[in-house]
């Protein structure tokens, strides 16, 4: 068993490479044959790169590759050696791939379009990064360190940074082109969390009811195909009675509502960020 769960570690971890070279090489794409040619912008230390590399000549593939790594050594006891190794092996591929686009002729000159397309592509490729376990970006890594420190969440102090970048940019390139980069900064960050959950994301569903609690259980076995976990509860007012915990997808939402609405419950719905082991659904006949 131990050898069986070692070669399906391996086959997982190169899979995750390949995937994760996938996504630094379509990352690559957009920057390069969309992003900066129309002098649109990304976020993070990529951007930093982009502003430093259209002032001084240097070629973005190097700068966005020796500016992440003091990041990814500073954060090598937070995040471990797994994630730094995927993290500079993205970097790498990312920085090759770049430096290959940069011969290749801009796909659009359309500022609108660069956006758009831009942005659809390079949310897919980080959001394949992300999922894998690497990242392009060593900002991050930074604010998740500072974040119990100064007590500031690690998404705000990324978004913080990023609005002094894009002011800095308005300021250097134009209002026009800073207000082009905040949009695709915003686009990405949708399309990278999209691909990073996962399209089929999955929610969790706790219901609490004193009708006939067999009967939920079954609808939604029947209905949806999900089983569900039970256990006694008491509340402040109502006293006995019984809780249901299911997992479902958000293609589900509507038919788990349909089906509560049958019922004397109440129920709440919320995000699950991951889960781990054998999946919850049984096939339906």
């Amino acid at each position: 068993m131990a050898g069986f769960r070692d070669n399906n570690t391996l086959k997982e971890d190169i899979f995750s490479y390949i995937m994760i070279g996938i996504g630094a090489t379509i990352a690559a794409f957009s920057i390069e044959d969309f992003l900066a040619p129309n002098r649109i912008f990304d976020g993070g230390i990529v951007g930093v790169s982009m502003i430093i590399a259209n002032f001084t000549g240097f070629k973005l593939s190097i700068l966005t590759w020796v500016l992440n790594i003091p990041f990814l050594l500073f954060g090598w006891k937070k995040k471990g050696p797994h994630f730094v190794f995927r993290s500079i092996y993205a970097m790498t591929i990312f920085a090759i791939a770049v430096a290959f686009f940069e011969t290749t002729p801009a796909v659009t000159n359309e500022h609108l379009l660069a956006v758009t397309f831009g942005g659809l592509i390079l949310g897919v490729g980080v959001g394949i990064i992300l999922r894998y376990g690497g990242c392009l970006d060593g900002t991050e890594i930074v604010a998740s360190i500072l974040s119990p420190r100064i007590h500031l969440p690690v998404g705000r102090q990324v978004l913080m940074f990023n609005i002094v970048l894009y002011m800095i940019i308005g300021f250097l390139y134009g209002w026009n082109n800073g207000l082009y980069s905040i949009l695709t900064y915003v686009l990405v960050s949708v399309v990278m969390t999209r691909v990073e959950e996962g399209f089929d994301a999955q929610r969790a569903c706790i219901i609490f009811t004193h009708d006939d609690i067999n009967a939920i259980k079954d609808r939604i076995y029947k209905e949806l195909g999900r089983t569900c976990t039970e256990w006694n509860t008491e509340g402040y007012i109502a006293g006995q009675n019984k809780a249901l915990y299911v997992v479902i997808s958000q293609y589900e939402l509507k038919q788990i509502r349909d089906i509560l609405a049958d019922f004397n419950c109440f129920a709440t719905i919320n995000n699950i960020d991951e889960i781990i082991g054998q999946n919850v659904k049984q096939t339906l006949s």
